[in-house]
């Protein structure tokens, strides 16, 4: 024990912090106090019997110089590791001065143990670098509002320097908190101590972006703080917004389908009547009236297809034609009321098509109405067609197989479109219209792919645009349907027609009677499958069916058909709608049907497609 006087040895032994008295020269513990042993885990005699170097674990060369530097400055500050008794390391802040006692000079330290301190630190650090490079904004504020601490990634978003943020409160940055909000959002977030909103931010240049905001009331020191995240969310709430345009289009889609269902339905007893009409009549007026009420009725059905524009297409329901009419009547239509004039060069040799007429005219209506609007204050649209055969010379178009097709160009002169956004026009959900919903052209890029062919588009901004629309070409001599409904179809035996609608059947009915046949109705499926049953049964042929493919309330020609070839897997059954999109129509062979007739049809439509599945006089 070093000899001292009874005060100091009382200071020494009882204080609270860790003291060791330290030979300088030697490095050898020549005393420690009580603190000491507690902290070690040591007795006074085993701490005393010890060198620095057995309860330091730097190498003793650094413990030599740090022991001389402690003997010769005045005071000096050290940051170790030490073992203790048990095993375990600790960090400590050492605090040594050279002392004069008994002649000698030894180091007297003061220990304290900073260990949990360092390591609060180092994971304060380790915070700190994962905000830094967090991507979303995150900032400290005070009860004020005001900025303490705001991210790298923060400061990028907003497009402030952190400085210009220290001196900000967050009413600052957004347009939806002013004083008095922030008193109740503060208020909010300290009873709750953890509160989720979403709020609008305002960057540097005055632009604003939705954000969806975490915050944290906590406490440091004495002064209470808020901590908070904001993640910008503007795609989120694009994509939100588009899957709510996307919901509402499908809903308006079901109901645009069940609209120009029941409305092709009334028109087809209407067009029905009309055509049988024009057979019986020979009165020359009565003919050309009833000839442009027909065409008149056509328009009609040109409605419908307006309202399947709004409804999700299914696989094209082709059929060989001439394009040149068809094309004249659609483009009419669309521009109808308008202050923009159509121009045609449509040459007589045009190459037929084989193409879905309701599909198609969703394409050119798309491109014409799009036109129209580019030129708000009037033009005119140039619209060409022409052959093409790829490959030939000049004409490259990668997206296109080697073969025939019709080149359909619509021209406007409107306002264009920027070439950067050129490539993305055809994508889903993209549109540059406030209340667009991206898929128009999304639509017609579809239709015509599965059509077989192509649709690109060319622009300058202020010039306008075309559109090119590439659908494959039909070369043979396939007759046209007026030459095939001029071959009147004859038949003979029952024809069975399933359908609710009273006008239809009558109209059906007398078409099929003016073809030779006798016709059976029925309302539903189930009495249609009694039917046929009691016929085979009774060994009666039928020549031929025709199932509604829908009928409120009771058995459609879907679930009537599967049933039906149990029965009799050879009978000619064809399947009528007035929407066309069913799949069922697309493909009705696929679900045991012979062919499909869309509603409302003619005469020559039905006699067609009799011709076409069903032998003469059967």
């Amino acid at each position: 024990m070093l000899e001292n006087t009874t005060q100091f040895q009382t200071l020494f032994n009882d204080n609270l912090s860790v003291m060791l008295l330290i030979d300088p020269h030697t490095g050898d513990i020549k005393d420690v106090n009580n603190a000491a042993c507690a902290f070690y885990g040591w007795n006074h005699s085993e701490l005393c019997s010890k060198n620095i170097a057995d309860i330091n674990i730097l190498p003793k060369e650094d413990i030599k110089q740090n022991l001389k530097k402690g003997s010769s400055e005045k005071q000096s500050r050290f940051i170790f590791k030490h073992r203790l008794a048990d095993g375990t390391l600790r960090d400590v802040e050492v605090f040594s001065n050279p002392i004069k006692l008994n002649g000698n000079t030894l180091l007297f330290s003061i220990l304290h143990d900073i260990t949990d301190q360092k390591h609060a630190e180092e994971q304060l650090e380790l915070f700190k670098a994962a905000i830094e490079v967090a991507s979303d904004s995150v900032y400290w504020m005070d009860a004020d509002g005001r900025f303490v601490y705001v991210n790298s990634s923060g400061c990028s978003i907003l497009g402030y320097t952190l400085e210009e943020l220290l001196q900000m409160h967050v009413f600052d940055i957004n347009p939806l908190a002013g004083k008095e909000k922030w008193a109740e959002v503060w208020e909010t977030i300290r009873s709750k101590k953890k509160y989720t909103s979403e709020s609008i931010h305002r960057r540097k240049d005055g632009s604003e972006f939705p954000v969806e905001i975490a915050s944290t009331y906590c406490i440091y020191g004495d002064k209470e703080y808020i901590n908070g995240f904001a993640r910008d969310i503007t795609e989120r709430k694009r994509t939100e917004n588009e899957l709510l345009k996307a919901q509402k289009l499908d809903s308006l889609g079901l109901l645009a389908g069940g609209i120009a269902h029941d409305f092709n339905n009334l028109m087809g007893g209407i067009f029905g009547y009309i055509d049988l009409a024009l057979e019986e009549i020979k009165d020359h007026k009565a003919v050309l009236n009833l000839t442009k009420a027909l065409h008149t009725i056509d328009r009609a059905r040109g409605l419908t297809r307006q309202l399947l524009t709004f409804a999700k297409g299914g696989a094209p329901i082709m059929k060989i034609e001439n394009l040149i009419p068809f094309i004249r009547e659609t483009v009419h239509f669309a521009l109808s009321g308008s202050n923009v004039l159509s121009k045609f060069d449509l040459p007589d040799n045009l190459w037929k098509c084989n193409f879905d007429k309701n599909q198609i005219s969703q394409v050119i209506d798309n491109i014409v109405i799009n036109a129209k609007q580019a030129m708000s204050d009037g033009g005119a649209l140039e619209l060409t067609a022409r052959n093409i055969t790829i490959p030939s010379e000049g004409t490259k178009i990668p997206s296109l197989k080697d073969g025939d097709y019709v080149g359909i160009s619509i021209k406007d002169y409107g306002i264009g479109i920027p070439k950067e956004i050129l490539p993305r026009i055809f994508d889903p959900f993209y549109t540059t219209k406030a209340t667009g919903h991206g898929l128009g052209l999304t639509t017609c890029y579809s239709i015509v792919k599965r059509h077989g062919g192509c649709i690109e588009v060319e622009s300058e901004p202020g010039k306008g645009c075309t559109f090119h629309i590439y659908l494959p070409a039909v070369k043979d001599d396939a007759p046209s349907p007026a030459q095939i409904a001029a071959k009147m179809h004859h038949g003979r035996g029952r024809f069975l027609i399933m359908d609710d609608e009273e006008v239809i059947r009558d109209a059906m009915g007398q078409m099929l009677e003016t073809f030779g046949y006798s016709v059976v109705c029925r309302v539903n499926g189930k009495d249609t499958i009694d039917f046929l049953t009691a016929e085979i049964k009774g060994n009666r042929k039928m020549a031929g069916m025709i199932l509604d493919l829908t009928i409120p309330g009771g058995l459609g020609g879907k679930e009537t058909i599967t049933e039906i070839r149990k029965l009799d897997s050879e009978i000619p059954v064809f399947v009528t709608s007035g929407y066309a999109d069913d799949p069922i129509m697309s493909r009705p062979e696929k679900y045991g049907f012979t062919a499909s007739i869309c509603k409302p049809f003619t005469t020559g439509d039905l006699s067609e497609i009799l011709n076409k599945h069903v032998k003469p006089n059967q």
